[in-house]
């Protein structure tokens, strides 16, 4: 249907668009050429008269046919006959009506509700409405309305968005005789006019291009490039009026993930009416029996499990219970905990407002889509989880260490307008290449940090933090190297500091062996690191917005292999890192290198000795550089594939959440 639709709209489009320009220059030229063509008829040569006819005769016959084609389009709407109950409105009269809207269009400019494109439309239209053609299209109308009700349950935008309670209201108002004269009708029938056909877009663009911008969402932390509707969008989906439910449909997105939220969404929406079984707090092992479990059997049920009621922990219970812990990113066990019961508890809410928002977040038309790249990374913060993966399989799974947060309750300086404000270390959301793979990457530490954080220290001692974290300094002012010693940072201004702070390469590095750099604005890239106990938390923003990678000798290796490095080579680069050499060629390298540093030190003058690294950074250019994708998803498909929930680490939902129901 979504095929047929298109082609016919398509066509209808183009009709719309160029026929009416073309017959109008084609009729333009005709009156031309008739002016001149008796007068100038002795000069023309056979040729040329011949292409004179033409134009005459054939091409308005050809642009006639293209008009009728075009009215028959139009014909096609089905006009509803007049409601019964608008017969009491006698004063109503079609013709002045429609003097009305066009009086009203003549005289409006660009508003949200009319913009240039519908006063288009209601012009191809000779200014006759579509919704309240002899009063009310009541069939049609009521079939506009019962979608925009039902885009909750089926996508998870409120009626809020759509201003349904304005739109029912006016409507009422019109049905129950509250609008008593010609002064008021018209305007009032206007009014609804407009809010349908607006809503109707509203609704068209919601589904194709999503329902608010992740700009107003993300803040300054959003970097993907993301499409809006265009004029071509919009004249489509007005030409489409008439077909307005198939436009639609045909204009859901269709991935399996989607559809599985919606399917999530519409079993919560479907529950939400009942009375709802909170569990009390309690502790139970397996096998053990408790008063409280009968409570817990009639939750689980309610969520979806299906098991029979017991007063024991048995391993039926334990499975559906642990099967719930899989899908909130909770750890199995054999026993119940506050956190498993605090979860278990949440309000049947919280599932439809996760579920709502993400699927917003899958209707956003990003430039560039994972799908467009069968290989690729993608790490979602909400999850802690990066991914590689290959022919679109998940060859590779790390955890990571994402940006900072912050509760913005405590923090009230991040409430502005309704929204919650991105906190300055949360990781920002972007695509990117992976174009460059540093090994023994050393840390230039951002000023931000040498100021908030190093420069107590560097105070309270000179040079304690500068051995134990084996750093070096330049000054900015001139890039030279400064020795620890010669500065009192004392008497260092805090607002500005003339040090850079850079911490030497190795596995004492806050960047560990592996940095993957990407093109980005905000200086943040993947990497190793030296704690590698930060990835045993269940919790793990940690990072100053960089993506920590558990294992990224892995993922390095896998970048290896599909940029078709040879084993020579990757050897070398294993060697680079600190492997011993497994072959006699990776023995010859180690000893090339060991004779390349001796001879850059013997080159050093004696001050640049004492500044000497014998461990320095190796930068590896990509010949296929890896598409990125950080993401943030707190409702996805997991690998069993059910819904996953998780915990929404940086606030972005309620944003989402406010934005569609308070719209613009």
């Amino acid at each position: 249907m979504g095929q047929n639709l298109t082609s016919r709209t398509v066509a209808y489009n183009i009709f719309t668009i160029f026929a009416p320009r073309i017959l109008n220059i084609a009729m333009n030229r005709l009156r031309h050429i008739a002016t001149t063509f008796f007068r100038r008829l002795r000069n023309y040569t056979p040729p040329t008269l011949v292409i004179t006819l033409f134009s005459l005769v054939l091409l308005p016959s050809l642009f006639l046919l293209a008009s009728i084609a075009l009215e028959g389009c139009q014909r096609k709407e089905k006009v509803q006959a007049q409601p019964h109950w608008f017969k009491h409105y006698q004063h109503f009269k079609e013709k002045e009506y429609v003097q009305f809207i066009e009086d009203q269009i003549h005289s409006e400019t660009d508003t949200l509700l009319m913009p240039s494109l519908v006063r288009d439309f209601y012009r191809g239209r000779n200014f006759h409405p579509f919704w309240t053609q002899k009063g009310l299209q009541e069939a049609m109308t009521d079939s506009l309305i019962s979608s925009l009700t039902n885009a909750y349950p089926s996508h998870g935008i409120p009626g809020e968005y759509f201003h349904l309670d304005s739109i029912q209201q006016s409507i009422k108002q019109l049905i129950e005789y509250e609008v008593p004269d010609n002064e008021t009708l018209y305007p009032h029938l206007y009014l609804i006019e407009r809010l349908l056909t607006y809503q109707y877009l509203r609704y068209a663009c919601a589904l194709e291009y999503g329902a608010v911008d992740p700009k107003k969402v993300h803040g300054n932390k959003w970097y993907y490039e993301t499409l809006i509707p265009d004029s071509a969008f919009l004249l489509n989906a007005l030409d489409s009026i008439a077909l307005f439910s198939e436009y639609l449909s045909a204009h859901t997105p269709k991935t399996p993930e989607y559809q599985s939220l919606q399917n999530e969404l519409k079993r919560w929406c479907e529950i939400s009416g009942t009375t709802t079984v909170t569990i009390p707090d309690f502790r139970v092992c397996k096998d053990t029996p408790n008063a409280n479990i009968a409570q817990l059997c009639k939750r689980l049920n309610q969520l979806g499990f299906k098991i029979n009621e017991s007063n024991t922990l048995t391993d039926n219970i334990l499975t559906s219970i642990n099967t719930f812990r899989r899908q909130n990113g909770i750890p199995e066990s054999d026993s119940l905990d506050a956190e498993t019961i605090e979860k278990l508890n949440r309000p049947i809410q919280y599932y439809m407002d996760a579920l709502s928002a993400n699927l917003e977040r899958l209707r956003w038309k990003k430039l560039h889509q994972k799908s467009d790249d069968t290989l690729h990374i993608a790490v979602n913060i909400p999850d802690y989880t990066l991914c590689v993966v290959q022919n679109d399989e998940v060859v590779m799974r790390n955890r990571i260490c994402c940006g900072k947060t912050q509760n913005p309750e405590k923090m009230p300086a991040r409430h502005k307008n309704g929204l919650i404000i991105p906190y300055k270390a949360e990781t920002p959301l972007m695509y990117s290449r992976i174009r460059t793979l540093v090994l023994n990457p050393e840390w230039n530490i951002p000023y931000d940090i040498i100021k908030d954080e190093y420069y107590q220290k560097l105070v309270k001692s000179n040079t304690a933090a500068v051995k134990r974290e084996r750093l070096y300094i330049r000054d900015s002012r001139n890039g030279q190297y400064v020795v620890p010693d010669s500065i009192d940072w004392s008497k260092v201004n805090r607002g500005n500091i003339p040090y850079r702070l850079h911490q030497t390469s190795g596995r004492h590095n806050a960047l560990g062996l592996y940095k993957f750099v990407f093109s980005n604005s905000e200086s943040v890239y993947l990497h190793d690191t030296n704690n590698k106990g930060a990835f045993k938390r269940r919790k793990r923003a940690l990072s100053h917005g960089c993506v920590r990678v558990q294992h990224p000798d892995s993922v390095a290796e896998w970048v290896y292999r599909v940029n078709n490095f040879d084993t020579n080579y990757i050897e070398q680069l294993h060697i680079i890192s600190g492997a011993k050499p497994t072959t006699e060629k990776g023995e010859e390298y180690l000893e090339k290198l060991h004779e390349k540093d001796s001879l850059h030190y013997a080159k050093l003058s004696d001050r640049d000795k004492q500044f000497y690294r014998k461990l320095r950074p190796t930068s590896v250019a990509l010949r296929k550089s890896i598409p990125l994708f950080i993401e943030y998803h707190t409702c996805f498909i997991g690998e069993d594939g059910t819904v996953q929930y998780r915990e929404d680490v940086y606030y972005k939902d309620a944003n989402i959440l406010y934005l569609m129901k308070n719209p613009e």
